[in-house]
């Protein structure tokens, strides 16, 4: 029997140990990031229970997808959408059913990748569990005023292997490496390939629209910017640029001539 109990009470105190590793933060809003300008979406640490200033916030900055960005920066901003985006749909199935939530929370990161978990109670108040990427359970969260925490060790694992994506600029295209988180949200089958982030208005490559995904140039493919850029230098200059492209679930090919 006191093993029973003592057993009981540490895993208790390891409860209440990891209960404490949770650290709340406030979305400070966005910015872009000078390399690749891709959207960075700021969390910045809250002041302790009782504390009026911390001695230095910690910060985590998590890269996004263009399209959470801007249902964040719509809510941050207050600003309503002609019609509902996906994350207000979310919120009113959350309220309709009876739903509420109770917290977000930033679990790890792993292999460049962050993980989070959005807690809600259901009609019954029954506790629900549901994966989420960040960027959608930080919109969220800001639709239904729910806090967001932050595990402790994420800020440790963010400091030490915070980079960003590599990027270039070719044929009036910005494009960058496609990470894991965004290619989960344009739904690609693996993160191999090249984003198009940004589209010129008088580009050589005019078709190519933003999420488009460049898996090959020439009839060889490609997996990097890296890659990319290295190939395009060695391409010969008057030949039409041939690109095999993913759009949604779609294989396209597109071709043009640089002038």
């Amino acid at each position: 029997m006191r093993r029973l109990i003592a057993t009981l009470a540490g895993t208790a105190l390891l409860a209440t140990a990891a209960a404490a590793k949770m650290v709340e933060v406030t979305v400070e809003g966005m910015l872009l990031d000078p390399t690749t300008g891709s959207p960075v979406v700021r969390l910045v640490e809250k002041p302790a229970t009782g504390s009026r200033e911390l001695p230095m916030k910690r910060e985590l900055p998590i890269w996004i997808g263009p399209f959470e960005a801007q249902a964040i920066a719509l809510e941050l901003q207050g600003v309503p959408p002609p019609r509902p985006l996906t994350h207000d749909l979310m919120k009113q199935i959350v309220e309709r059913l009876g739903g509420k939530l109770e917290r977000v929370e930033i679990t790890d990161l792993r292999d460049g990748t962050y993980f989070a978990t959005v807690l809600l109670h259901g009609p019954g108040g029954k506790g629900l569990h549901v994966d989420s990427r960040p960027s959608d359970a930080i919109a969220l969260a800001l639709r239904l005023r729910g806090p967001i925490f932050v595990e402790e060790e994420v800020f440790a694992k963010s400091a030490v292997s915070r980079a960003t994506p590599a990027s270039a600029h070719l044929w009036g295209l910005t494009v960058q490496d496609l990470t894991p988180e965004i290619a989960s949200f344009f739904a690609t089958p693996d993160a191999h390939g090249v984003l198009v982030a940004d589209v010129e208005a008088k580009a050589a490559a005019a078709e190519l629209v933003r999420g488009d995904v460049i898996v090959g140039l020439d009839d060889e493919p490609v997996q990097s910017v890296e890659q990319l850029t290295s190939r395009a230098g060695q391409r010969a200059a008057d030949d039409p640029v041939r690109l095999d492209v993913r759009r949604g679930g779609r294989a396209l090919r597109v071709r043009f001539r640089v002038e």
